[in-house]
């Protein structure tokens, strides 16, 4: 049994659906259900009954939960200490961010940064805006790239990236021909809606251009990030809108449209804290080159 087997475990047992948790885990529905069925297979017993229409916990299920999360929470617990040990005789800088970072922003300057701090330790945490926000607050990581609105009084942001928005469309759907699709043409349509918790931001803005242009929203699929939300489309479930980054990691049967210039943009920001005496020189000279892609 490896730790991956409990993070899948977990994933599913708390959204008991396994199209939300493989997008959660940025994994395939597929190779999850093996992954649950290699775990059960080796502890001897069901931790999940599941039929066509929804999945449930077992009662041996229900306790192996909670020891998984209290297994996860050690481990984590264990490498955050180990980190700060190890941290005293290297530096390290712990990098939060959002997926269009991950795209857009890392792969131009990472390896620049790599080059200039070669002795400095790059940890990535993948957390949602509000997490990061949080963990910057306490300390926990050195810079932030997320979506706004930055609440906290300790933290400055920048803007380091707008991209306008995509309608994203299973193949063959009826507005494939459309080369800009229109407000109009997205009344009652069913939608892939992000949760508000995941980008509060991006929600707010999309749905009130929806609003304004008097669009009413057809039955509604919840998605918890922007990865689920594609291959919720790609299952043929309805149309999506999300920042134009997103093309990078659509499938084949996924096609992506442009709309009208009055439609929003998406902002992305580098935050930090207010204090600049607090930000180390690792963290500043990764800020500079993050800025110099704006020039």
């Amino acid at each position: 049994m490896e730790l991956r087997h409990l993070r899948y475990f977990v994933a599913v047992a708390e959204e008991l659906n396994f199209t939300r948790a493989a997008g959660r885990l940025y994994t395939s529905q597929p190779s999850l259900s093996e992954q649950i069925r290699n775990l059960e297979l080796e502890i001897g017993f069901s931790l999940l009954t599941r039929t066509r229409r929804k999945v449930e916990l077992t009662a041996a299920g229900v306790v192996f939960l909670d020891e998984a999360r209290q297994i996860l929470t050690h481990v984590e617990a264990a490498v955050a200490r180990a980190a700060k040990a190890a941290s005293q005789a290297r530096e390290c800088i712990t990098i939060g961010f959002v997926p269009a970072a991950e795209v857009r922003i890392f792969p131009s300057v990472l390896p620049v940064f790599r080059v200039s701090f070669p002795e400095v330790d790059i940890v990535l945490r993948s957390l949602t805006s509000e997490e990061q926000e949080v963990a910057l607050s306490r300390g926990e990581i050195d810079l932030g790239f997320m979506r706004g609105p930055v609440r906290a009084a300790n933290l400055r942001s920048e803007v380091v990236l707008v991209e306008p928005f995509r309608v994203f469309l299973p193949q063959g759907h009826s507005l494939a021909a459309v080369d800009c699709v229109l407000p109009m043409h997205l009344d009652n349509l069913p939608a892939i809606n992000i949760d508000p918790g995941y980008g509060r931001a991006i929600h707010d803005a999309l749905a009130h251009y929806l609003v304004r242009h008097g669009v009413t929203v057809g039955h509604v699929y919840p998605s918890s990030n922007p990865l689920m939300s594609i291959n919720l489309v790609a299952a043929g479930l309805g149309y999506t809108l999300l920042p134009a980054y997103a093309e990078n990691f659509m499938p084949k049967n996924v096609i992506a449209r442009r709309l009208p210039d009055d439609a929003p943009e998406s902002e992305l920001l580098v935050v930090s804290v207010s204090e600049v005496s607090a930000i180390t020189p690792a963290a500043r000279h990764l800020l500079e080159l993050v800025r110099g892609l704006l020039d």
